[in-house]
Parts: C-alpha cells; sequence; structure tokens
C-alpha cells in the first residue's frame, strides 16, 4: 500500500474509531443528511477533518533539492536530463539494495521512461506532494533479466527515439553502449525498469523477451521519498552518459 492511501486509511480509521463509542447498536436510527442543501455542513467538516490530515502529511518536507532539475533541459548531443539522470539514478541505488536483499543479486542497469516524469523538481525544500507531482502514476520497480541480444535491442532503440529515456549504469555514445568490460563477460543482465515498460508501454516490446521477472514490491514514488530522506540533500546534471551525433 503507498503512503497516499496508508494516509487516507488512518484518517479513515481514526474517525470510524473516534465515532464508534457514540452509536447504541441495539437502536438505529435512520435518517436521511441533505448532502447538497447550503446550510447543512456536516459532510463538508467530515471531509476537512480528512483533507487536513492529508494535505499535513503531503506538506511534510522530506529533503532538499539544491537546484531545479527538469526532464527537458538535454541536447541532441548530449541526449540525458537532470530529472531524468537523478531518478535513474534513485532506481539503481535504492532498488539493488532491495534486490539484493530479496534475491541475492545486484542490478546491472536501469531504464525508465520519459514520460512516466510528469514535473519538474524545484530548488528548495522537496515536499511529499513533490513525490506525487514528479511520479504520479503507480508503477513498481521490476527487475528483469535479459539477454546481450535484448541489451543490444534496447540501446538501438533509445539511440532512435525522440525523447531521452533515463538510464543508469551504462552509457551510450553514437548508438553504441559503453558498459564495464567484466560486466558484458555475463551472459545475463539484470535490468531495472517498471511494470509499465514491462507490459510493452512506450512501444519497448523488446522487455516482453526476458528471461525472468522478479517482483520487488516497491514503487518508483517510494524509492525517490526514501532517497530523499535519506540522502537530504539532492543534485543532479546533464553529463556524458548519453551522447550522440546531431
Amino acid at each position: 500500500m503507498n503512503r497516499f492511501y496508508q494516509i487516507l486509511f488512518i484518517g479513515i480509521l481514526l474517525f470510524i474509531t473516534s465515532c464508534s463509542s457514540n452509536y447504541n447498536y441495539d437502536n438505529v436510527d435512520y435518517s436521511t443528511i441533505d448532502i447538497i442543501g447550503p446550510e447543512d455542513s456536516t459532510l463538508t467538516d467530515i471531509i476537512s477533518v480528512y483533507k487536513d490530515s492529508i494535505d499535513l502529511k503531503l506538506d511534510n518536507v522530506i529533503g532538499f533539492s539544491k537546484g531545479l532539475y527538469t526532464k527537458d533541459d538535454y541536447s541532441k548531443t548530449k541526449f540525458n536530463s537532470s530529472l531524468g539522470n537523478l531518478i535513474a539514478d534513485i532506481i539503481y541505488k535504492q532498488a539493488d539494495s532491495v534486490f539484493y536483499k530479496s534475491f541475492g543479486n545486484n542490478i546491472d542497469f536501469v531504464l525508465q521512461n520519459h514520460g512516466g516524469i510528469r514535473s519538474s523538481l524545484l530548488e528548495g525544500d522537496i515536499k511529499l506532494t513533490d513525490a506525487y507531482k514528479i511520479l504520479p502514476f503507480e508503477n513498481e520497480i521490476v527487475v528483469l533479466e535479459i539477454s546481450k541480444e535484448i541489451f543490444d535491442e534496447m540501446v538501438l532503440f533509445l539511440s532512435n527515439e525522440k525523447f531521452p529515456h533515463p538510464i543508469s549504469g551504462f552509457r551510450i555514445i553514437n548508438n553504441k553502449a559503453i558498459i564495464n568490460k567484466e560486466r558484458y563477460l555475463n551472459d545475463k543482465f539484470f535490468l531495472a525498469t517498471n511494470d509499465y515498460l514491462l507490459s510493452g508501454g512506450d512501444n519497448m516490446f523488446f522487455l516482453e523477451k526476458n528471461s525472468n521477472v522478479f517482483q520487488l514490491g516497491y514503487s518508483l514514488r517510494d524509492a525517490f521519498i526514501d532517497y530523499a530522506i535519506n540522502k537530504k540533500k539532492l543534485e543532479s546534471k546533464v553529463d556524458n552518459r548519453f551522447i550522440r551525433d546531431e
């Protein structure tokens, strides 16, 4: 259960608990409440209790951003963005720990879709609500076991895309992948991505050719929140992880 629904559930539970002692279950009277009438504020008051509780939690500061990071500050040659790099690196760090504890292996690479990032990270305090704006979808992190052939197909696909899909753990220079030599000696790679792409989202149907899928039970948003809380101060930049000719 993600944090938003946990907060909502707790609010409802507290409301029901606080009211339960006022009811006599042996003699139940039924009445109707006009929820439209402007003079009856009962429903409005109840909703405001929930809303105030939720807003208070979403307004909590979870970290600090050292600058303005967006998914649109890429160029034709430096085909990567500051926010995309940050998200991909967060997935790498957070998911690798969970994957190792659960399955005894480390993640090799990360692939996140450009369209899954929906807002910018502003300079200053990072609030819980920012995590929901940047990553509003209920996407879970999954780890795929892929072959070298699928990895090469992925690199070719990314090199021909209109928008830069965030990556981590390897570089792409003019359609060619640059990775650790020892890693490339392996017959298989572990790729962390999200369940939307696993199902062929953004035309990444090659990911369906994986030989194994590991469910982490860990959402992209929760990974971002945990990282922000632990790291405290976040920073990123456009770098040389994805370079291509004009």
